[in-house]
């Protein structure tokens, strides 16, 4: 098993990867007075690890507020928008 975690702003922020991640194993923590942490318990097989993050970036591309910081095996990374745009044709 895996965990990710989802370093949230607020608890706003925190509730929409909550709901942004519907569907998977994910809870909300807070870790001090206003300090929000999502955890997302993935399998170890490669196909639900990317199952997640596909959800995880799809979220974070149409919610419009830039990358977001997640955790995973001990290191930090951000998660940038993707280009919503469909490619030329």
């Amino acid at each position: 098993m895996q965990t990710l975690t989802i370093k949230a702003v607020s608890l706003e922020s925190a509730q929409g990867f909550l709901d942004g991640l519907a569907g998977f194993p994910a809870q909300l923590r807070e870790d001090e007075p206003g300090v929000y942490t999502v955890e997302v318990t993935m399998g170890s097989t490669n196909q639900e690890i990317v199952q997640v993050l596909n959800a995880l970036e799809n979220y974070v591309t149409h919610r419009g507020m830039g990358p977001a910081e997640v955790g995973i095996l001990g290191r930090s990374y951000k998660l940038h928008p993707t280009d919503p745009s469909p490619a030329p044709a």
